[in-house]
C-alpha cells in the first residue's frame, strides 16, 4: 500500500511539473501568432506573399529572414546588395519578416510599415530606408519615409494603423520557427544556410558555387 502512495504521489509531481511548464509557455512568448511548429522543414518556401527582387527563374535565389533592429541584419543586407550587384539577372533576393519582440519592441512596427509600403510597390525602397535610419525606428520615420516614396499616406496610414499586414509577417515568423531559426540574420543561398555576420566572401563564394552546379 506504501507503494501505491508514493507511486500517486510521484504521478501528481509529474502532471504539476507539465502543468507549470505549459502555463510558462503560454505567457512567455511574443504577440505575434504561431501555428503548430512541430513539423520541422529544412528549406524555405518563397510564395507571391514574399516580397522579391530579381527574375522568379533565376538561377540563384537567395532568402534572407531577417529584423530591422538587427545591425548585423543590416550589415549583412548591405553586403548582398554590393555582392549581388556582381551577378547581373543571376540572383534573386527574398525577404523574410522574423521580427525579435522580446530584445527589438519595434522590430514588429517597422515590418508591417515595409510591408503597408509593398502594397504600394515600395517594399524595397522602404526596406533599405529602414535599415539606413535603424537609429530612428518609430512611427515619426516611418511616416517620413513614405513621404520621402510619395506613397498614398492615406493608404499606407491606414494600412499601419490597422496592421493589416500582420498576418503576412506572422507567417514569414512562422516559417522561420518551423525551419529553426534562432538567431538573425540568417539567409539561405539555394538552401544552403548561413546565419549571423556572414561575409562578402563567403557570400560571393556560395553563389558561385551554386552557379556552377545550376544546369
Amino acid at each position: 500500500m506504501r507503494y501505491f502512495w508514493h507511486a500517486i504521489i510521484a504521478i501528481v509531481f509529474v502532471a504539476t511539473i507539465i502543468f507549470v511548464f505549459f502555463i510558462f509557455s503560454l505567457g512567455s512568448g511574443d504577440h505575434v501568432t504561431f501555428t503548430d511548429s512541430t513539423t520541422l522543414i529544412t528549406t524555405p518556401t518563397v510564395t507571391i506573399a514574399d516580397p522579391s527582387v530579381g527574375a522568379a527563374d533565376a538561377p540563384v535565389t537567395i532568402v534572407s529572414f531577417g529584423d530591422y533592429s538587427c545591425g548585423t541584419c543590416a550589415d549583412v543586407e548591405n553586403t548582398l546588395v554590393d555582392v549581388i550587384a556582381k551577378f547581373p539577372n543571376q540572383i534573386r533576393l527574398v525577404w523574410k519578416d522574423m521580427p525579435n519582440t522580446s530584445v527589438h519592441p519595434e522590430a514588429l512596427n517597422a515590418a508591417i510599415a515595409a510591408r503597408c509600403a509593398g502594397k504600394q510597390d515600395a517594399f524595397f525602397p522602404y526596406h533599405s530606408y529602414l535599415f539606413a535610419n535603424q537609429a530612428s525606428l518609430g512611427s515619426e520615420l516611418y511616416t517620413s519615409i513614405a513621404q520621402s516614396l510619395k506613397l498614398n499616406e492615406r493608404t499606407f496610414n491606414r494600412c499601419t494603423e490597422k496592421q493589416e499586414t500582420l498576418p503576412l509577417i506572422e507567417k514569414s515568423y512562422d516559417e522561420g520557427i518551423t525551419l529553426q531559426i534562432t538567431a538573425t540574420p540568417t539567409i539561405f543561398i539555394n538552401n544552403e544556410r548561413f546565419t549571423g555576420a556572414v561575409s562578402a566572401s563567403e557570400i560571393e563564394g556560395a553563389i558561385r558555387s551554386a552557379l556552377a552546379h545550376t544546369p
